[in-house]
C-alpha cells in the first residue's frame, strides 16, 4: 500500500526553497514516481466507476413539464446517484429524493461531444419504485436510452480500516466526478447499518459510491444519524471528518423487493433498557411494550439478552448492532437468561420485528415509592420497594396500599389458569420496568409486606390522569431552601439552584425554569426567584434551577450546552432522582424548555410551558416507556388581547398533537400558585 504522507512530503519538498529564501529552478519540477503512481491509482479507480455515477436534481429544476409536478414538493439542491442495473435502476438517499417526491431528474454523464461541441448531458426522470427508510435510500426507475454500465461490487470480507476509501458525486461538473480521498476509518459503525470513512463527504456526494483502489463500490454513501452524540439527520456531520456509506453487501440482496415497490422499514422488537449507558450498559430488558413482538415472544422485564441470530451481546450497543439494521417482517432468533445470575434459565424464543409498534399511553397504579438514592455498598442488596405514599382514588389506593407498605415481588397475569410466578422487585426502578410497557386495564399481581403481615393483591393499571392530585404530601417542617451558584470550570455564565435541605439518602426532584430571555441571571434577581420558590421547592424537595439566557433576546443552541453542564454540576453537588426531572418556562422560555427537553430526552420526563407554545415545526416523537413525557400547559393571561387569544389557540393546537402522539397533557389550574403546582408535579413524576 503506498504510503499516505507522500503527498504532504511532495508539497513539502516543493515549498522548501522558497522559505529558506533560495532561488526557485525555473523547470518544472517533476513529481517523485512514488507519488505520481499515488495519483494515476486514484485517478483509475475513479475512472473504472465514472460512467455510473449520475446526478440527482430535484424534480422542477430541469424542464417546465416537470416543474409542475414538483410544486408539491420542496426542492433541496442537486446531489448524486450509482446505476445498480443497466436496465435504467439508480439508487440515491432521501436527502436528494424526500418522502413526499415521486420523481426526481436522473442527469446521465456524458458519453462522447461531436467535434469541439461540448458533451451533452441526457435527462431523464426517475420514478421512485421503492425506498429504505431503515437506511434513508430510495430506488428510481428511468429509461435509458442504451443499456448502463454497472460498476463491480467490492467483497465485504475484504474490507479492512485502514484501506483507501474515496468518495465521488456529480454534481459540480457533469462531465468529471468529484472525488475526496481518504481511508476506511471502520466497519460496522451506525449500529451496524454503515462503514464509516474520513474522506470529505457532504449533500453532494450523498447517493454516490465509496469506492476502493481498485474502483470498486464498497457502498452508497448517506448522510445516516449519530444519536448517541445528539445527532437525528445524519447532515450534520458535513465536514466534520467522518462520513458513513451503506454496504453494497447488505443493499444487493434487497434491490429486489425495492424494485417490487417495496417501502423497507426499520424493524422493531418493543424493548426498552434501563442502564444509564445506551452504550456499554447491560443488555437487560427493563420494559416490554404490551401487544409487541417481544411481548408475544414471551420476553419479560429483567430477560439478560445472550445473543441475537446467533451474535453474541455483552453490552446494549451489542443488542442495538444486531438488531438495528434488520427491517420489519424479518424473523429473528434471541437467547435470553431469567432469573438469578447463578442459576439462571436459558429460554430460546423467535420473534417477527415490525414495522409499528402498538400506540402506547402512559399507565399507573398509583404508587408512589419513597425516594431513595443508590446504594453504594456492595453487600447491601435491596429486596423491597416502599410506598412513599398513594395516589388518592387509583387502583392502588382501592385495593388499600398504604405508605410505608413494602412491594416485595410481582408479575403480570396471563388471565389463563398458568399464571406466572411472581418475581422478586427490590428496587423502584425494577418495578417501574416491570410496569413500564404495559396497557391499560392489565392485571398486575403485588405481593405487600406491612409489617409481619404478607399477602397478594391483584390490581389493574389506569391511564395517568392528566392531572396530578392536589392532595400531594409535602413537608411542613423544614430548613430553607438556599440560594446556590452552579459554578463549574466549563460555565461561563453560571445558573443558580434554589437547593432544598435533605437527608444524603433522598434524592432530590429537579426543575429547570426559563424565562424570558433577558441576558445573564443576576444574583439579585435570583434572590428573588428565591423567595417566590421556597416554599414549594422545600416542601416537595424539588431542586429549582434558574437560567439566565447567553443572548438578551433570545434562547440559542449555547443555552442548551449550558443547561447540560448546569445539571451535571447541580448532580455533582446532591443526589437527583432520575425520575422526577422536567423543564419548565414562561413565553419564549416555556417554548425553549421543550427544545431542551428534546435534547435531554433521556433524563427529562415532564415539560411544562406558561402562555407558551411549542416550537414550529415541531416533531414529536410518539410516546413510549422508554422516552415519556407528560406535559402541562399553563394561561396566565386574560384572554382579552389579540396576542393571548392566538396563544390560546395555538395551544389547543398543540394539546390536540400531543394527544394524538399518546403524551399525557394537562392545563395548570388557572388562578393556582405556579411554583406550587410545578413542583407537586415533579413530585409526581415518580408514580408507578
Amino acid at each position: 500500500m503506498v504510503p499516505r504522507f507522500s503527498l504532504r512530503w511532495l508539497a513539502a519538498a516543493w515549498l522548501l526553497p522558497c522559505c529558506c529564501g533560495i532561488a526557485r529552478p525555473e523547470t518544472t519540477p517533476t513529481a517523485p514516481p512514488l507519488a505520481a503512481a499515488e495519483q494515476a491509482a486514484f485517478q483509475r479507480a475513479v475512472d473504472r466507476v465514472a460512467a455510473s455515477i449520475v446526478r440527482i436534481e430535484p424534480v422542477g429544476l430541469s424542464t417546465a413539464r416537470l416543474q409542475t409536478a414538483a410544486e408539491a414538493a420542496p426542492a433541496t439542491g442537486p446531489s448524486s446517484g450509482l446505476v445498480v442495473d443497466s436496465d435504467g435502476w439508480v439508487l440515491t438517499t432521501a436527502f436528494a429524493v424526500p418522502d413526499d417526491a415521486s420523481e426526481a431528474v436522473i442527469l446521465l454523464p456524458p458519453t462522447t461531444a461531436a467535434g469541439d461541441a461540448p458533451p451533452a448531458p441526457v435527462r431523464l426522470v426517475g420514478q421512485v419504485t421503492g425506498r429504505d427508510t431503515n437506511r434513508g435510500l430510495v430506488l428510481l426507475k428511468c429509461t435509458p436510452p442504451a443499456p448502463l454500465p454497472v460498476p463491480r461490487w467490492a467483497d465485504a470480507a475484504t474490507l479492512r480500516p485502514g484501506q483507501w476509501a474515496i468518495a465521488a458525486g456529480r454534481v459540480w461538473d457533469s462531465t468529471r466526478p468529484s472525488v475526496a480521498v481518504g481511508v476506511l476509518s471502520a466497519v460496522d459503525r451506525a449500529w451496524g447499518r454503515a462503514v464509516q470513512t474520513d474522506a470529505a463527504v457532504s449533500p453532494v456526494n450523498y447517493g454516490g459510491p465509496l469506492i476502493d483502489i481498485r474502483g470498486q463500490v464498497i457502498g452508497i454513501l448517506a448522510p445516516l444519524p449519530a444519536d448517541t452524540a445528539g445527532m437525528q439527520l445524519g447532515t450534520e456531520l458535513y465536514d466534520s471528518g467522518i462520513g458513513f456509506a451503506v454496504p453494497m453487501a447488505d443493499l444487493l440482496p434487497l434491490l429486489p423487493r425495492l424494485k417490487q415497490g417495496e417501502e423497507l422499514q426499520p424493524g422493531l422488537l418493543g424493548i426498552g433498557y434501563a442502564a444509564a449507558d445506551p452504550v456499554n450498559g447491560p443488555a437487560v430488558i427493563t420494559t416490554v411494550r404490551a401487544n409487541s413482538p417481544a411481548a408475544q415472544a414471551g420476553l419479560r422485564s429483567g430477560d439478560r439478552i445472550e445473543t441475537v441470530n446467533g451474535q453474541p451481546v455483552r453490552r446494549i450497543a451489542d443488542a442495538r448492532h444486531a438488531l438495528s439494521p434488520r427491517l420489519a417482517g424479518d424473523a429473528i432468533t434471541l437467547v435470553v437468561s431469567r432469573g438469578p445470575e447463578t442459576t439462571p434459565e436459558t429460554i430460546t424464543t423467535q420473534a417477527t420485528l415490525v414495522a409499528e409498534l402498538p400506540p402506547w399511553r402512559r399507565t399507573m397504579l398509583g404508587i408512589v415509592p419513597t425516594r431513595r438514592a443508590p446504594t453504594r455498598d456492595q453487600q447491601t442488596v435491596p429486596t423491597a420497594v416502599e410506598i412513599g405514599w398513594v395516589w388518592p382514588e387509583s387502583p392502588a389506593a382501592k385495593a388499600g396500599l398504604q405508605s410505608g407498605d413494602r412491594i416485595i415481588a410481582a408479575a403480570i397475569s396471563s388471565g389463563t389458569e398458568d399464571e406466572p410466578a411472581l418475581q422478586p422487585v427490590g428496587t423502584a426502578a425494577e418495578l417501574a420496568g416491570l410496569l413500564g410497557g404495559l396497557a391499560a386495564e392489565t392485571t398486575v399481581m403485588l405481593e405487600r409486606q406491612r409489617g409481619e403481615d404478607r399477602r397478594q393483591v391483584r390490581l389493574q393499571t389506569v391511564l395517568l390522569p392528566s392531572l396530578p392530585p392536589t392532595a400531594v404530601p409535602a413537608q411542613t417542617d423544614f430548613t430553607p431552601p438556599v440560594l446556590v451558584r452552579l459554578e463549574a470550570p466549563e460555565l461561563a455564565e453560571p445558573g443558580w439552584a434554589i437547593l432544598p435541605d435533605s437527608a444524603a439518602d433522598q434524592p432530590l426532584g429537579v426543575l429547570f425554569f426559563f424565562g424570558e430571555p433577558t441576558g445573564p441571571l443576576p444574583k439579585a434577581a435570583a434572590t428573588r426567584e428565591l423567595a417566590r420558590w421556597r416554599e414549594a421547592a422545600g416542601g416537595h424537595q424539588v431542586a429549582v434551577v434558574l437560567l439566565g439566557s447567553t443572548d438578551t433576546t433570545r434562547w440559542g443552541r449555547d443555552d442548551l450546552e449550558r443547561v447540560g453542564r448546569s445539571l451535571d454540576a447541580l448532580a455533582s453537588r446532591r443526589p437527583l432522582d432520575p425520575t422526577r426531572i422536567a423543564f419548565a418556562g414562561r413565553g419564549a422560555g416555556g417554548t425553549f424548555a421543550w427544545l431542551a427537553a428534546d435534547r435531554f430526552a433521556r433524563f427529562v420526563s415532564g415539560v411544562g410551558l406558561l402562555d407558551a407554545m411549542l416550537p414550529s415545526r415541531v416533531a414529536i416523537t410518539p410516546a413510549a416507556p422508554d422516552q415519556f413525557r407528560w406535559v402541562l400547559f399553563g394561561d396566565t393571561g386574560s384572554g382579552a388581547s389579540e396576542t393571548e387569544t392566538a396563544t390560546s389557540r395555538r395551544q389547543a393546537a398543540d394539546r390536540e398533537r400531543l394527544r394524538k402522539a399518546g403524551l399525557t397533557v394537562g392545563s395548570l389550574t388557572p388562578g393556582g400558585t405556579a411554583a406550587t403546582d410545578l413542583c407537586r408535579w415533579v413530585e409526581c413524576l415518580g408514580v408507578l
